[in-house]
């Protein structure tokens, strides 16, 4: 049990270190998910009733948040409203399953935005990274989702992105790739992070 909790909070640091430079904000850093909250706090109303919030990366591996999306309902059009971290907010808009009258877009249950609890984010991270095989590094949230269960309590999943030890970025005339692995996550009814296979 001591080693577990060592190898979380080793994984933690590193999580915190690998995505501490620059003047964004970073979800997964200590204080990440006060920063997000304070950015839904301001630019989304608390009391909205909506089916899901959804934060992104800007990129696959750096963890700087680049939108938080809210989706709800607006009678028979399933509608989203994004801030951007680069654009700011933006106006609501008809999500692209509404406008072509997809078929599984089935309305949920929902609730108010101020109910989906972001501050822990970097803990929960933190959490997965500890979960991740040992020949992974450079751990960057891609993507946090919160969404309604069919009871109408609040659900969270997520995923990491990491890369693999020992490989590079590889270049192919002018263009620079790097391969990485995203590792799939959700939190339990007890508040646990499970992985997802």
């Amino acid at each position: 049990m001591k080693k577990m909790k060592t190898t979380i909070l080793a994984a933690l640091a590193g999580v915190f270190l690998m995505t501490s430079c620059g003047e964004g904000v970073y979800p997964q850093n200590e204080g990440g998910g006060k920063a997000v909250k304070q950015l839904i706090d301001k630019h989304f109303d608390a009391d909205k009733q909506v089916q899901e919030l959804v934060i992104k990366a800007k990129d696959e591996l750096y963890g700087e948040l680049g939108t938080v999306t809210v989706v709800y309902w607006d009678g028979d059009k399933q509608m989203e409203e994004v801030f951007s971290s680069s654009d700011g907010a933006k106006e609501p808009q008809e999500t692209f399953g509404s406008k072509q009258k997809m078929k599984h877009l089935a309305k949920t249950k929902t609730v108010a935005v101020k109910e989906f609890d972001v501050e822990p984010i970097p803990y929960k991270v933190g959490e997965a990274a500890g979960l991740i095989p040992e020949d992974y590094e450079n751990y960057a949230l891609a993507e946090y989702t919160f969404s309604v269960d069919d009871n109408g309590k609040p659900k969270q999943h997520f995923t990491i992105n990491t890369t693999k030890k020992g490989e590079g970025k590889m270049q192919t005339g002018r263009k620079v790739s790097q391969n990485y692995y995203p590792f799939s996550f959700k939190v339990d009814e007890a508040g646990k992070v499970v992985a997802i296979d």
